[in-house]
């Protein structure tokens, strides 16, 4: 199928990327001009020939890519995803227009079905199973909020353009590439370092999802005839936070101390994640990496220096 994927320079989107060519797709990857993550792109080229392009365009310029057709349009760009910006109104609210552009071209381009990036952050503080269609959003914080509008206005504007339209509520991914400033990424560091990593209580349930399984799930909700509106993307791993730390440590630094409580926990402000994958199972049929070996993968290439 012919893809088109922005924010390909980002974490998932980049391992999106990666995935469709491996499945034999074409893609055309929508990054920001003089993105300084670009570099990370560049083996694609020299590796799938014609079957990767490169568009650099601003996030207000899609209605340019008009002169592409696809198939499938997997929009994963977002401004303000990560630190102090995801409480900033302005820029949150900056993506719903990128969201309508996005949406356009998609139809421009004649891509029959709109793939969006949603997150976890919708729900808010669920203490308890999340479900897609029962459970009532109560985001708390502005990132949240914007997602949750972009998933509602989306969904409204698909219907008037007639296409097809999926909103993947995407879980806590990690992996091979993934952003600083992670919880995996710090206790990796503060392990390796021989340090004792401050942690809050971790008494609230989790779920990581390897990234490479994210790809393929998003890859399998584009492309199927059936899958429509909200799909839960996580594993089927759900535990308490403090088990998955205790894992990494027994992988990373087995002994090591683990300095529970020392940093506070508002539980106003604590994500609960139990997510329900039924929805998602009954389009994507998976088999998981689990949390040991996506551990084990992070530990080889933090030790190599290698990326994705």
């Amino acid at each position: 199928m012919k893809c088109i994927v922005t924010g390909g320079t980002g974490f998932i989107g980049n391992a999106l990327c990666r995935e469709l060519l491996a499945e034999g797709d074409e893609v055309c990857a929508v990054i920001r001009p003089d993105s300084r993550r670009k570099e990370g792109l560049s083996d694609l080229k020299e590796k799938y020939g014609e079957r990767f392009q490169l568009r650099e365009l601003g996030l207000e310029n899609l209605d340019v890519l008009s002169d592409i057709q696809g198939d499938i349009f997997f929009h994963l760009a977002w401004n303000g995803s990560a630190g102090a910006s995801r409480e900033d109104y302005r820029i949150q609210a900056s993506n719903l227009r990128y969201m309508e552009s996005a949406l356009r071209a998609a139809r421009q381009c004649g891509c029959r079905k709109f793939v969006g990036a949603g997150s976890q952050a919708e729900y808010g503080v669920v203490q308890g199973k999340a479900t897609e269609n029962s459970t009532v959003p109560q985001p708390f914080m502005m990132y949240g909020a914007a997602k949750l509008a972009a998933y509602h206005m989306g969904k409204l504007l698909a219907e008037q353009l007639d296409i097809g339209f999926v909103w993947p509520r995407i879980y806590s991914v990690y992996g091979v590439g993934e952003n600083g400033g992670t919880l995996i990424s710090y206790l990796l560091e503060t392990l390796t370092k021989g340090e004792t990593p401050q942690l809050s209580p971790c008494e609230n349930m989790w779920n990581f999802l390897y990234v490479t399984d994210c790809t393929r799930i998003l890859a399998a909700l584009g492309k199927s005839e059936r899958s429509s509106g909200l799909y839960n993307v996580a594993s089927n791993d759900t535990r308490l936070l403090k088990d998955f730390v205790e894992e990494l440590r027994d992988i990373i630094a087995p002994g090591a101390m683990l300095a529970f409580g020392k940093r506070q926990a508002d539980p106003g402000r604590t994500f609960w994640l139990e997510p329900d994958t039924t929805r998602m199972e009954s389009i994507v049929k998976m088999r998981y990496i689990p949390f040991a070996e996506g551990i084990r993968r992070l530990g080889q290439t933090a030790a190599s220096g290698d990326g994705l």
